[in-house]
C-alpha cells in the first residue's frame, strides 16, 4: 500500500511540477557529469606517467644489461692462495 501511494505522489509530483524537476535534475546530472570527466582526465593522466615511468625502468635495466660485469680486483689464482 505504501509503495503504491510513493508511486502516486510521485507522478502527480512530475505531472505537476515538470519544469521543478528538469531545474533541480539537470544541473545534479551535469555536476556528475563534470566530476566524471575530471576524474577521468585525472586518472588518464596518473596511467600516462606511470606508463612512462615504468618504460623509463625497463630502459635502464635493459641498458645495464648489455653492459659488462664487471670484474674483481683480485684475480682467481690469487683469491686461491688467501684461504
Amino acid at each position: 500500500m505504501e509503495l503504491l501511494l510513493g508511486v502516486i505522489v510521485g507522478a502527480i509530483i512530475v505531472w505537476i511540477a515538470p519544469n521543478l524537476t528538469g531545474k533541480v535534475l539537470r544541473p545534479a546530472a551535469k555536476g556528475v557529469i563534470k566530476g566524471s570527466v575530471v576524474a577521468y582526465k585525472a586518472a588518464s593522466e596518473a596511467a600516462s606517467e606511470a606508463y612512462e615511468s615504468v618504460g623509463d625502468m625497463v630502459s635502464e635495466a635493459k641498458s645495464e644489461m648489455k653492459e659488462k660485469p664487471k670484474t674483481d680486483a683480485v684475480p682467481a689464482a690469487r683469491r686461491s692462495r688467501r684461504k
